[in-house]
């Protein structure tokens, strides 16, 4: 009997069943065991990153709260540490209140470790908020204008910055210099210098010019106003959060245009107790 080979291999007519296809055939289990994989290995990386943060804390920590470090071995390992960490990462530990309640900054500040603050300072652009209220904490405990001005903490008029940008002026400089106490009692004697650029056509423009500096552990703000009749005002106080104090002041203004002009000098008598405005 003759066979037809066509026939008896025609597929469509096989009563043999063909093979699943591939995704027919998966186990039910292999989609589960696929992502208790992938769980495990990102528990890894979390558990590797997390060490990782741990260690670069311990090493920042011993630090700021190590007395005398030395700054050359401080900086070689704060750049190793900011290698360890993504700079976001690194930039958000150092802002964040971890070692003894406090920021790192807040520390470097406080044991006067200036080499350590410009080094930290160097990976972050911007300071939080909250950063930045824990730092106007530490530069008057520390006395430290240099460090207030370096990381930007005074208070700034939008109004009065935007306008000195357009004119093309550069940032006005204080500078200030301490004393030590006077006699037994427990005054302070400090000194500070404004240098104000373009300052009659910044005035008349904003009525105001107001600087915030570092003084007698507290926070100053120094203000050239023109009052209600035209006429120039001197006025000075506390800010936040510094403590009330009597002050006694003189005040020196000298036109560096006119190099030969004679100063003009104002002393104050005693001021009764000067207050922290309420904000």
């Amino acid at each position: 009997m003759a066979t037809n080979l066509s026939q008896s291999f025609d597929d469509s007519k096989s009563v043999v069943n063909a093979p699943a296809s591939y995704e027919a055939t998966l186990l039910p289990g292999s989609f589960w065991a696929s992502a208790q994989s992938f769980s495990l290995s990102s528990l890894f990386s979390f558990l590797f990153i997390d060490h990782q943060r741990i260690m670069v804390l311990s090493r920042i920590r011993d630090i700021v709260l190590t007395p005398n470090f030395a700054p050359s071995s401080a900086i070689s390992i704060i750049n190793a540490c900011a290698a360890d960490l993504t700079p976001k990462r690194f930039s958000k530990l150092l802002q964040t209140p971890n070692i003894e309640g406090h920021t790192a900054l807040y520390w470097a500040i406080v044991n006067k470790q200036r080499e350590v603050l410009s080094a930290f300072a160097a990976f972050i652009s911007e300071c939080s908020p909250a950063c930045s209220s824990e730092l106007r904490l530490a530069c008057p405990l520390a006395s430290d204008h240099t460090s207030f001005t370096q990381l930007k903490l005074a208070s700034i008029d939008a109004k009065g910055e935007a306008l000195r940008r357009t004119l093309g002026c550069p940032p006005d400089e204080i500078e200030v210099h301490e004393a030590s106490r006077v006699g037994e009692s427990s005054d302070y004697q400090f000194a500070a210098s404004f240098r104000i650029r373009m300052f009659q056509k910044r005035l008349r423009i904003t009525h105001k010019l107001k600087h915030e500096f570092v003084a007698g552990g507290r926070i100053w703000w120094f203000c050239f106003d023109i009052g209600i009749q035209g006429k120039w005002r001197i006025v000075f106080g506390l800010s936040s959060p510094s403590m009330p104090v009597c002050p006694k002041a003189s005040f020196w203004i000298e036109d560096n245009r006119e190099p030969g002009r004679k100063l003009q000098h104002m002393k104050d008598s005693e001021f009764c107790e000067t207050l922290v405005p309420d904000q």
